[in-house]
């Protein structure tokens, strides 16, 4: 990989890593508390007190951060530059450690007032530095240490007092999980609430929500902050799809890339019997289509749900012979415009009414495009049809006698 290349994925993984960030974070705080993505910060906390995170992301951090590190003097000069408040606490999270020894440990503690040796510690890099951009000036040389005088500069402006003050605000939190780590991190943070036996696919199904989220609030499609009420809300009806009691549903509001190629076969002909007009037929094959993947995703993520399939196959036929076989002695001898306008009202039962009649596959379980592809499915298969002579006339590979 170039180094451009490696840079643009690096930048990428980086703006992605915060709305994961984000999310680990609102799962430990309190429930008013609300986040947002690059608002006042790479992160903001909000929960009575305003936390404003800088992250500094890495999957392969090669070293410790230090005094001597670039990406803390150009976090405090951000700061320096942007937070005026006394009430917003800075925290600089990364994924890289801090030395053992190193004084900036100190600055991983909630406990204030910051000693005078921190203070000391980090005036004193920052007047290091200027030095040395003086003394190379003077000599007519390279400046230095462009990346670190910024931020130098920008505690060095502060007087003694705000020095303290400022330090005072700020947390540094070392060793975070990187973007790999991190649902391993959000699957332990819901171990006391869900099963592990459905612990990942929950995750997983939650990090899509989440990140959904996250670009609606970037593009302004939604409020930026994301409150930890909505993301309590989500837990739970996730928690509730992966028990017994229902599934969970990927592909309700999804439509196929390509539609033509979803207008075809059996089911198309069923509808064509009807004169069911080319409306019915695009609504029949978005419905079959979503059936279709979200059944193969059931089955990929092993949900024990064949046998239950099955029985629900077996229970929208016998819904439908209720009203197919009455259908068909109503309409022995009538014109063939009355059979197809009786047809189409059975076509229309099955997308708008069949799944309000108490038919579903789990108790909790209440997406209508089950019903709605299923029986689109099972008119393919030609165990249900609309016509009243459908399979005669499937036969004959001819729409009307």
């Amino acid at each position: 990989m170039s180094p451009n290349n490696h840079n643009a994925t690096d930048a990428a993984l980086g703006y992605y890593y915060q709305g994961m960030y984000a999310l680990s974070l609102l799962l430990n705080a309190n429930d008013d508390a609300c986040v947002s993505i690059e608002t006042a910060d790479d992160v903001t906390l909000e929960d009575g007190i305003t936390h404003l995170h800088q992250l500094k992301h890495s999957l392969c951090p090669t070293s410790p951060l230090t005094i001597s590190t670039d990406a803390f003097w150009k976090t405090l000069k951000v700061w320096c530059d942007n937070s005026s408040s006394p009430n917003e606490r800075l925290i600089l999270a990364t994924c890289a450690t801090i030395g053992k020894d190193c004084p900036l440990q100190e600055l991983t503690s909630k406990e204030v007032p910051r000693s005078k040796q921190v203070i000391d510690f980090v005036s004193n890099e920052a007047i290091r530095v200027r030095t040395a951009r003086d003394q190379a000036k003077k000599a007519g040389k390279p400046l230095p240490y462009e990346k670190r005088a910024p931020g130098c500069e920008a505690w060095l402006a502060l007087k003694d007092n705000s020095q303290q003050m400022f330090l005072d605000r700020v947390l540094l939190v070392p060793s975070i999980p990187n973007a790999a780590d991190i649902p391993n991190t959000i699957s332990t943070q819901l171990r006391s609430t869900v099963r592990p036996e459905v612990r990942s696919q929950l995750v997983e199904r939650m990090l899509e929500w989440w990140d959904r989220q996250v670009v609606l609030s970037m593009l302004r499609k939604r409020d930026r902050r994301l409150s930890k009420l909505e993301l309590q809300s989500q837990i739970g009806n996730l928690i509730i799809e992966h028990s017994e009691l229902s599934l969970p549903v990927d592909f309700a509001r999804s439509k196929p890339e390509d539609l033509k190629a979803e207008m075809t076969g059996v089911m198309v002909e069923q509808i064509e019997l009807v004169d069911g007009g080319e409306s019915r037929t695009i609504r029949a094959a978005i419905a079959r289509w979503r059936v279709r993947v979200q059944r193969e995703k059931w089955l990929n993520d092993n949900f024990s749900i064949a046998t239950e399939l099955d029985a629900f196959d077996s229970l929208l036929v016998e819904r439908w012979q209720d009203r197919h076989g009455p259908m068909q002695d109503d309409c022995k001898g009538r014109c063939e415009e009355e059979c197809s306008r009786r047809g189409r009202e059975l076509l229309d039962w099955s997308h708008l009414t069949a799944h309000t009649e108490s038919i579903s596959i789990r108790p909790m379980f209440s997406h209508e495009f089950l019903v709605q592809g299923t029986y689109q499915q099972l008119s393919d298969e030609k165990r249900v049809g609309w016509h009243p002579n459908y399979l005669a006339l499937l036969r004959l590979g001819k729409k009307k006698d």
